[in-house]
């Protein structure tokens, strides 16, 4: 470095020697700050003297005169070097780093501090100027106000310092400028009634309640009170180094990490004090990190009660069970901090951001930790982003579900996870989505369609549908269909005194199907859907391990299926995947893909292996017409009508819990299949399955059952509550669909943001995050 600026005898013989002075001595600041300004400050109130370039000897002439290159104000150079010896100024070989050195030399490379301290004047200078400027009655959170003003705030108090110092001719001292005036508006706007409190009696006896007629007396008295804390970047006159934003470490409070209870919550305790527990030499610091501050050096404290030895920690507490010496962990709701590692404590709005985090930008946790490290320089890992994930959203759930959610103690994160499903997942069911009404997803009860006097608007072809067959020719049934015997004339009477039956009946409800393939891996053995004994390249859970994991693997097979799921052969299967016709010679067929939708049945493919796991085919989803989750769950092999009316059955156990409708894209095949497992005695009491709007149009013309009765919005009228009448901007009637059967399609494109983070997890963790990320979206 020496040798890229100068030599190196002229290095130690001037350059080495100088810029100590500089630094050491305080009358120096103002060249310090030129130095470290690239030029961009007043040279000439530095130097006293214009030059069109300064050196070395230049500089080395400056100090040596006291600070100035006027030779009418030269000083004793002897004098100059008493004052440095006497401060202690060493000019020893090598006692300035060459990396200091050269941010001097060059001022563009200059790194100084890029804080100022928090003023540093007595207490009692401080106090003399509240009396002799405020009122006596002034309170305290009104004067720290103005004093965190004016330390927030050092750019405008170097804008207005420089207007009252005048550099040319053509320039004028200015005090009462506009930004002293406009720092002063903003604090009397903050302040409102109290401003008044900044002003002495006889000074109120003068001002009028108008805020402008207070704006210039409270400019003076923060131009005053800026200089008496140095709050300005000169002194008597003299330019001495900008401003720069003030450090507030000096007045920063210690954190002390402490149970959030007061008094023991135990029943037989009766509300007994909690005396701290911990010893003092025991007494872990750790690092605390509030929001984006990290407070180093934290100290964390437990409580005990000394009745029933319960401890108490700032995010658990931790008893004894009864007649045992088990102890069981309460994890706290009111928690204010989380601790997410052996030496890291976060509090909730950080554990918080990181689920939002999540969730908006469909992150990982490798992905969150990543934007925060490059974010806020805190070196944190992915294990400690995943903890506070765990932990925030164990007390998010079990706040709204109104639990203290307990487990034994000092289980680890993955325990934790498993646990955490087992009691709060409660198989899917999202218990935010409770009792849920809104007027997208819920109508009030009509027992006879609307009527449009339009003629051009009505079909009474029970297959024809609003918003897309309105005075339009239905597509006839396919010729290879066999059509039931119509109804007869008393059939057809029945029917319809059922829909005009006078009865109070509740809002019509709807609920919308639909499954989307993802899905997280399990053991391979046939029918056993366990999470696998190793993640991380096993293939059976830990009972099929024992009989199956060590069983000889045939070498051929083997060889073959580690090069075709080698890293390699993957990346060119998933690039030919993704660009089938990518260069493609004349001669050369395209690829035909053909994509199994996750509405039809799946082949069944007998395994040839048990070199890899399988993998969950899709995950279904019931959720309102508004899009309000109402439950979820995961399905093994196929997204099959057996399974869809086992799960509906578990979601609505009773009838009074289940809704009117039902809309599922094949519900045609599920309601032959309740009809044939004659479950349909108990369903149609209360509910009727239908097609969503998009499957529909397809099925009405190759299924007389879905034609019939699964019309998400018919024309005839046989099923007034799914169709209602509005009017367009013109004023003009239609008919329209009374509910959104499309909501499940909206919820599986953005479910599908986390298909490549899911897919990598173990079972627990699919579970978990997917029941969260549910859940928050539910929640907002």
């Amino acid at each position: 470095i020496i040798d890229m600026i100068t030599g190196r005898s002229k290095y130690f013989s001037h350059s080495q020697k100088i810029f100590p002075l500089i630094v050491k001595n305080s009358d120096f600041a103002g060249m310090l700050a030129w130095l470290d300004s690239n030029g961009t400050l007043p040279s000439e109130e530095i130097w006293h003297v214009e030059k069109a370039v300064y050196t070395i000897n230049d500089l080395k002439a400056w100090v040596d005169n006291g600070g100035t290159l006027d030779p009418k104000s030269k000083r004793a150079k002897e004098k100059g070097k008493g004052k440095e010896k006497q401060k202690g100024i060493s000019h020893k070989k090598g006692s300035t780093s060459r990396k200091h050195i050269m941010t001097h030399i060059n001022p563009v490379a200059a790194v100084g501090s890029d804080q100022n301290p928090f003023p540093d004047i007595l207490f009692q200078s401080f106090a003399e100027f509240v009396a002799e400027n405020f009122s006596s009655k002034v309170s305290l959170s009104t004067v720290l106000l103005v004093l965190f003003s004016m330390t927030d705030n050092p750019d405008l108090l170097n804008l207005h310092a420089r207007q009252k110092h005048p550099r040319t001719s053509d320039e004028r001292k200015s005090v009462l400028n506009g930004w002293i005036k406009s720092l002063s508006r903003a604090i009397q706007l903050k302040l409102n009634d109290k401003a008044l409190e900044l002003f002495k009696d006889d000074e109120k006896s003068k001002a009028t309640l108008l805020q402008e007629d207070l704006t210039s007396p409270l400019a003076l008295k923060i131009d005053k009170l800026a200089d008496a804390l140095d709050l300005t970047p000169y002194r008597e006159d003299r330019l001495r180094t900008k401003l720069k934003p003030i450090s507030y470490d000096a007045i920063k409070g210690v954190r002390l990490i402490c149970p959030p209870s007061m008094q023991c919550s135990t029943l037989q305790c009766g509300k007994h004090n909690i005396a701290q527990y911990t010893k003092t030499r025991d007494i872990p610091k750790v690092t605390l990190i509030e929001g984006t501050t990290i407070h180093e050096n934290a100290m964390v404290l437990t409580g005990e009660c000394s009745k029933c030895k319960t401890l108490y920690m700032a995010d658990h507490e931790t008893a004894v069970l009864p007649h045992s010496t088990d102890k069981t962990r309460v994890y706290l709701n009111n928690a204010k901090f989380l601790k997410v590692g052996a030496n890291l404590w976060v509090d909730r709005v950080f554990s918080a951001a990181v689920i939002n985090g999540m969730y908006s930008f469909h992150a990982s946790a490798a992905a969150y930790t990543e934007f925060w490290n490059n974010s806020f320089g805190r070196k944190t890992t992915r294990r400690q982003i995943w903890d506070a994930f765990v932990q925030e959203s164990v007390r998010t759930i079990s706040s709204v579900s109104q639990i203290d959610f307990e487990t034994a103690d000092n289980l680890d994160i993955e325990s934790l996870t498993e646990t955490a499903y087992d009691i709060l997942g409660e198989e899917g069911l999202i218990r935010v989505a409770d009792g849920h009404e809104c007027s997208e997803c819920t109508q009030p009860y009509k027992a006879t369609a609307d009527i449009i006097l339009d003629a051009g608007l009505n079909n009474n072809d029970p297959a024809a549908m609003a918003n897309n067959d309105e005075g339009r020719q239905v597509p006839p049934l396919a010729v290879n269909h066999i059509n039931p015997v119509p109804q007869t004339e008393e059939e057809i009477d029945e029917e319809q005194a059922d829909n005009t039956m006078a009865v109070d009946h509740a809002p019509v409800k709807m609920v919308v199907l639909d499954g989307i393939v993802m899905g997280p891996t399990h053991c391979a053995f046939e029918n056993c859907s366990s999470d696998l004994n190793n993640a991380r390249g096993g293939a059976f859970c830990n009972f099929h391990e024992l009989d199956f994991g060590r069983r000889c693997r045939h070498q051929p097979e083997w060889r073959k299926y580690t090069q075709d799921h080698s890293r390699s052969t993957l990346s060119g299967v998933r690039r030919v995947l993704k660009r089938p016709n990518e260069n493609i010679q004349p001669w050369q067929q395209p690829l035909q893909r053909n994509v199994q939708p996750h509405d039809e049945n799946a082949e069944e493919r007998p395994k040839k292996n048990y070199f890899g796991p399988s993998r969950f085919y899709c995950v279904e989803t019931i959720c309102a017409p508004c899009g309000v989750v109402i439950a979820w769950t995961k399905f093994v092999k196929a997204e099959s009508p057996t399974n869809i009316l086992e799960f509906l059955e578990r979601v609505y156990p009773t009838e009074e819990s289940r809704p009117d409708y039902v809309c599922i894209d094949k519900a045609c095949l599920v309601l032959a299949r309740a009809i044939s497992l004659k479950k349909w005695d108990s369903w149609q009491k209360t509910t009727r399955m239908v097609v969503d709007s998009y499957h529909y149009i397809n099925h009405r013309v190759t299924d007389f059952l879905c034609r019939k009765w699964c019309n998400p919005a018919p024309l005839d009228g046989s099923a007034p509550n799914l169709v209602v009448k509005d009017t367009d901007k013109n004023g003009r009637e239609y008919f329209k669909r009374a509910f959104n059967t499309q909501a499940c399609e909206h919820l599986n494109s953005w479910l599908g943001g986390y298909d490549s983070i899911l897919k990598r997890m173990k079972g627990k963790n699919f579970n978990w995050f997917l029941h969260v990320m549910i859940f928050h979206h539910t929640k907002l």
